[in-house]
Parts: C-alpha cells; structure tokens; sequence
C-alpha cells in the first residue's frame, strides 16, 4: 500500500483534496486559519480510519462537506459579499457543474474497484476514495445547484416547472440521505438509487417544460439530457437487454454516467451564464 509523509494511502489522499477544497474560502480566512483546519483534519482522519475504515472515511467526508459549503458561505457572506439572487444562482451554476463532474469521476473510478468486499487501503485505495468522495460531495452540490435552479426558473417555467423542481430538490436530498445511511442502514442503497432516479426522471420532464417554453436563452434540451440517462438504465437493467443477469451492461451504465454529468453541466451553465448577464444590465 503507498504511504506517504508515513501517512496510509487513502488518508494521504483526503488530506490533499481537503487541501484543494480550502480555496472555497476568503484568501484572508485561508492564510489565518487552513493551516489548522488542515492539521484538524489530518487528525480526524486518521482517528475514523483507524475506527471504521471506508465506513468512517465516507462519513466523516459527508460531514466536512457539508460543513465546508456551509462555513464557506458563511465567511463570504461575512466579509461583505452580498448573496443576491443573481448570485445565488451563480454559484447553485458552477455547484451543478462541479458536482456533475464529481459525480462522474467517482462512479467511474470507482468502477475500477475489482475488489469489493476488500478494507479501506488495500489495492484499490485509490479507487474506493474517489468513489466515496466523489459521490458524497456530488450529492451536496446537486442540492445546492437544483435549489438555485428552481430559485431562478420557477417563473419563467410556470407553476408545473415549479413543482417539477421541487420535486427535484426533495429527490435530491432523498438520494443524499440514502448515501450517508450506507454504513448503516441495509436498505440505503436502495433509497439512493430511488432518489437519483426521480431527481433524473424530474428533470427529463422538466426539460420538455423548459423546451416548449424556452425556460433557457439557450440550449433548453440540457435538462433532457440530465435526466433520460439514468431512467433508461433502470430500464435496460430491469429488462435484461443484452445481459445474461438482468442487470445493465458496463457500456450502458458508463454512457448513462456521461450523459447526465454533461446535462447536469450544460444546465449549470447557463444558469451561471445568465445570472452574470442579468447581474451585469441591472
């Protein structure tokens, strides 16, 4: 197992995202206070991981993620950066796409995983971090960026985009809670799976909303794309095609993966795209 600092592999890792993840906040806040909170975070991980293993590294990763956009937000807003509604949906924009993209990473990653039932920092370290990662900090920001979805296209996509979304966000939070319930709870992967599926289901619908009523400037298909991936993979995996065991083939799942990333991207996008322009003529 590579080790480095004398740290084990999947510690060496978190402590360097968490690292990366630190520039979310002020530069002034960074310069008085990551040093410790990295140190503090060093010291957690190595206490989870030596208690739990993967269990207590995804855990302790759903809890520090949380955290982090919570505090974050928190000393922007207090050091004079006013969170208007422009830039709400700004940044719920650029959470859509960062999750996309991590969501992505992790699932496909971790699908490298050829040992499945083996502990935290074995030959796959690397592979079942990412993973846990990934989807964890995925999860937060969907939430975040759906919420600014709704908070930005309600009214243009009328009262059924608005339900629609709602229900989105709620699926969101559902599929979130299934995550973390998986150390614990028997049934959690099936509560996730529920609610990523109707968070994707929800958008597809939404989607054709927002095409009739062109919710977007621009490439209002996006949604669509998000959404129909995912769906059709249930689908392929609850009929059998082309597998012998009924569930969804390898080329299928990767090409679901990609295709709601790159919606959930495009959407994102725009919504970060068009705030900047309406903050920009107001």
């Amino acid at each position: 197992m590579r080790q480095s600092y004398g740290l084990p592999a999947p510690i060496d890792l978190s402590i360097r995202l968490y690292t990366l993840l630190l520039a979310a906040y002020p530069g002034r806040f960074r310069a008085e206070y990551g040093h410790h909170m990295a140190q503090v975070f060093r010291d957690v991980c190595r206490r989870d991981y030596r208690r739990r293993g993967l269990a207590g590294m995804t855990l302790l990763w759903a809890r520090t993620s949380l955290d982090l956009l919570r505090t974050a937000l928190e000393e922007h807003i207090e050091r004079g950066i006013e969170m208007n509604r422009e830039k709400f949906i700004r940044w719920s924009g650029w959470a859509l796409m960062a999750g996309a993209v991590l969501f992505a990473v992790g699932l496909i990653i971790g699908s490298f995983d050829s040992f499945d039932m083996d502990p935290i920092g074995g030959v796959d370290a690397f592979y079942e971090i990412t993973q846990a990662v990934g989807l964890t900090l995925g999860q937060v920001l969907f939430v975040f960026g759906l919420l600014g979805l709704r908070t930005g296209y309600t009214g243009r996509s009328r009262s059924l985009g608005a339900r629609l979304l709602l229900l989105a966000v709620i699926s969101s939070i559902v599929s979130f809670g299934g995550l973390l319930a998986m150390s614990s709870i028997e049934a959690a992967w099936q509560i996730w799976a529920a609610g990523f599926l109707a968070m994707t289901l929800t958008l597809a619908v939404f989607g054709i909303v927002a095409v009739r009523r062109r919710v977007f400037s621009r490439w209002n298909f996006a949604p669509i794309l998000a959404g129909v991936g995912v769906p059709l993979l249930f689908g392929v995996g609850t009929v059998g095609v082309g597998t012998v065991s009924g569930t969804a083939p390898e080329w299928a799942s990767l090409v679901a993966v990609v295709l709601t990333a790159f919606g959930l991207s495009v959407v994102g996008y725009r919504m970060q795209a068009e705030a900047s322009r309406t903050a920009v003529t107001t």
